[in-house]
C-alpha cells in the first residue's frame, strides 16, 4: 500500500476525507500474490498511511488522512497502481509510497555507504547548488551537498538493496503504470548527502523551458486513460525526514503548468506555500515526474539526510547515455534477469526486449523467427532495427 500526498491550494477548500479502502477487495490481494523469486518477502511493517498532506501540514486544517489495513502493504504486492494513486500521481506529480524497504535492508545500505565514505565528494565552490551565502537555500553558506555513486557495481551484499530498486515486486506495478512494458534505467542512482547546515538545490525541472518552450524530453502526458512519464525519478529515503527539515520539496500540480516558474520561486524567494516538503520515513519511495519543478531545501536537522536517487524512462526513450555502449561491467555481475531487464538500452518491445510482467517476471514480446530470418539474409544480421 502507499501513501499519496496531495497538497491543497491556499484559498481552496479542503479535500473531502478519503474512504478507506474496501475490505474486500485487500482481502483478494492477499489471497493471490505470493512472494517472487527475485525478492525475499517480508513482514508488514507497524503501520501505513493514505494521507493528504498540504505544503505546511503542521500548521493547516486542511490536512486530510484516511488510514489502511497495514497488513495488506506487502501482501498486495503485485497489486496494480490503484485508481486512487494514480489519481493523485496525476493530479500532483508525485507519489510517496511507504515502507518498500525494511529497517534491517535500510541499516544494510547505510552501512555500505558509511564503509565507503572517503569516497563520497562535497560539491564546493561553484560547484554548490543553493545559491550564495544569505540565499534562501543556500543553508550556512558554506557545507555542500555531498554525491556518492557506483553503487550498483559494488559487491554484495553492498549492493543488494540498491538493485533491488530496479523490479522490487512492490515497485514494478507503479513503473508499468506509469511508464508501461519494458520500462528502463535511465541515469545512473546517485547517493544524495545532506550533512547538518548543507544547502539545498535551486528548483528545476518542469513540463515549461525557462524560455517559454515544451520541454518535450521530460514530458508528462495523460492520453487513453494511462500516463506517460518520459523521465520518472524514483527516491528512496535512507534517513528521517520531518515536515520543515528540508531535502526533497516539490512543487504539486507544477507538470501540468504551461507557464515557466518564475526565477523568484525557483529561487524560493517568494511564494513558499506553493512548495510541499513530505515526511519521509527509511524505506520510503518517492516517484515524482521530471516534468514537475522540484528542488531541495536545505537541510536543518541534527542528522545528515540520506537518499538515492535514480532516474527511469519508457523502453524507446533515453535522457541520459550511461548505458552506450554499455554498462560499467561491474553493474552487470550477478544480476537477476529481472534486474537485468531493466537495464537494456532503448528499443521498442516488440523486438525481442526482455521485459517484466506485472508480477515481476521476465517476458516480453517476440519478433518472428521467419522476419529475423529475412533480416539476416539482407543484412548479414537479424537486428537491422
Amino acid at each position: 500500500m502507499s501513501t499519496c500526498l496531495v497538497t491543497t491550494p491556499v484559498g481552496c477548500c479542503p479535500p473531502r476525507p478519503l474512504r478507506q479502502a474496501p475490505a474486500a477487495r485487500l482481502s483478494r490481494a492477499r489471497s493471490r500474490v505470493s512472494p517472487l523469486p527475485h525478492c525475499r518477502r517480508r513482514s508488514a511493517p507497524t503501520s501505513t498511511q493514505l494521507s493528504a498532506v498540504s505544503a505546511d501540514s503542521a500548521a493547516s486544517p486542511n490536512t486530510q488522512q484516511a488510514d489502511i489495513d497495514p497488513e495488506t502493504q506487502h501482501d498486495a504486492m503485485a497489486e496494480p497502481m490503484s485508481d486512487m494513486e494514480r489519481y493523485f500521481f496525476d493530479l500532483n506529480g508525485f507519489l510517496v509510497v511507504r515502507g518498500v524497504f525494511s529497517a534491517e535492508e535500510m541499516a544494510a545500505a547505510n552501512a555500505a555507504v558509511e564503509s565507503r565514505s572517503t569516497s563520497i565528494v562535497e560539491r564546493t565552490g561553484d560547484l554548490r547548488l543553493g545559491g550564495a551565502a544569505g540565499d534562501p537555500l543556500a543553508g550556512d553558506g558554506v557545507t555542500g551537498r555531498e554525491d556518492l555513486g557506483g553503487m550498483l557495481g559494488w559487491e554484495a551484499p553492498d549492493s543488494d538493496v540498491f538493485r533491488r530498486v530496479l523490479a522490487h515486486p512492490m515497485l514494478v506495478p507503479y513503473y508499468h503504470a506509469m511508464m508501461g512494458e519494458g520500462y528502463r534505467m535511465d541515469h545512473l542512482p546517485l547517493l544524495i548527502q545532506q550533512a547538518p547546515g548543507a544547502d539545498g538545490f535551486v528548483f528545476h525541472g518542469g513540463k515549461m523551458n525557462d524560455d517559454g518552450t515544451w520541454c518535450e524530453e521530460l514530458a508528462y502526458q495523460w492520453h487513453g486513460g494511462k500516463m506517460h512519464n518520459r523521465l520518472l525519478a524514483v527516491s528512496v529515503a535512507m534517513t528521517e525526514t520531518k515536515e520543515g527539515d528540508g531535502g526533497f520539496c516539490i512543487i504539486p500540480g507544477s507538470h501540468k503548468s504551461n507557464m515557466p516558474c518564475p526565477p523568484s520561486v525557483q529561487r524560493y524567494e517568494e511564494h513558499r506555500e506553493l512548495v510541499s516538503n513530505p515526511a519521509l520515513r527509511p524505506g520510503d519511495v518517492v516517484f515524482f515526474t521530471e516534468a514537475a519543478t522540484h528542488g531541495t531545501l536545505p537541510w536543518s536537522a541534527a542528522h545528515t539526510r540520506r537518499a538515492c536517487l535514480y532516474r527511469f524512462a519508457p523502453p524507446t526513450s533515453a535522457y541520459g547515455r550511461a548505458y552506450s555502449p554499455t554498462w560499467d561491467a561491474a553493474m552487470l555481475k550477478g544480476l537477476t534477469p529481472a534486474e537485468a531487464a531493466v537495464l537494456e538500452p532503448p528499443y521498442h518491445p516488440r523486438l525481442d526486449r526482455p521485459a517484466l510482467t506485472l508480477s515481476g517476471e521476465v517476458a516480453g514480446q517476440k519478433r518472428a523467427d521467419w522476419k529475423k530470418n529475412h533480416d539476416n539474409k539482407v543484412f548479414g544480421y537479424s537486428k537491422y532495427f
